[in-house]
């Protein structure tokens, strides 16, 4: 029995909210929309076994006598990881973006098909830190596509979420997209090790709602208690305490 089952399994439904994108005619039919980043997992993700050898389920390796509901399962169990991939929508490049290494070791050569909407602009001085093994050049997104959330709502757009494979890193921003939601440019880094090309359709950010409120930080060590329980009583289980008992489903559509 979980002790604290009763605080969490009549849980309030989620709220059902709209975020709503637009563009201008110009873009209509040359520029994809942003799209539940749920309908956009990579590849690498979808071949993962489901247990860290394969998918046979007599071979598990059981663990949990070292505290853990943790069999030689994968990465597809861990709900917190599936969240964050998942999370909020993808915004695409519009075009294929080809990009070789030149004689100059930090300037690339980029293009893409001439007829597509200009999906890059390289800014004329270097603002920011170069991220580790990227050219020092402040290139930017160009974002043909706004973003409207509910009042009191912002977005937060950031590199798509654990798409380390992707060769850029692109960089955060808060917008407070309630009050103003035109699209906007995006800065982004390009990665060094990387020659060919960027594929039309590849995310090249996250757009994710975030709700605004003023927090207060506060040490409160009366929490260990339950989070001891919850370790105790994960031992119960070869794996998927967290998702059977603690996690919440979350829709983005």
């Amino acid at each position: 029995m979980d002790k604290f089952e009763d605080r969490y399994k009549n849980s309030e439904p989620l709220e059902d909210l709209t975020v709503k994108f637009f563009t201008s005619n110009a873009y209509i039919h040359t520029t994809p929309g942003p799209v539940p980043a749920i309908e956009n997992l990579p590849t690498w993700w979808k071949d993962r076994p489901i247990y860290q050898v394969n998918d046979r389920i007599d071979e598990l390796s059981i663990m949990n006598n070292r505290g853990a509901d943790s069999a030689a399962i994968s990465i597809k169990h861990c709900m917190p990881f599936f969240d964050a991939i998942t999370c909020g929508y993808h915004y695409l490049l519009p075009t294929d973006v080809h990009v070789a290494k030149t004689d100059d070791p930090d300037r690339p050569d980029i293009w893409w098909d001439e007829d597509a909407p200009r999906p890059i602009e390289m800014r004329g001085h270097l603002e920011l830190p170069v991220p580790s093994g990227c050219y020092p050049i402040h290139f930017v997104w160009d974002m043909r596509w706004g973003t409207h959330t509910p009042e009191g709502w912002s977005a937060m757009i950031t590199h798509p979420i654990d798409r380390y494979d992707l060769p850029f890193f692109t960089m955060s921003a808060i917008q407070d997209s309630d009050r103003w939601f035109t699209g906007n440019v995006v800065t982004f880094f390009l990665r060094k090790d990387f020659e060919g090309v960027i594929p039309k359709g590849t995310p090249i950010m996250s757009i994710i709602p975030i709700k605004r409120a003023n927090w207060q930080a506060e040490v409160d060590h009366s929490l260990q208690n339950e989070g001891l329980w919850d370790l105790e009583r994960k031992r119960n289980y070869v794996y998927g305490f967290y998702k059977k008992h603690r996690w919440i489903r979350k829709k983005y559509r």
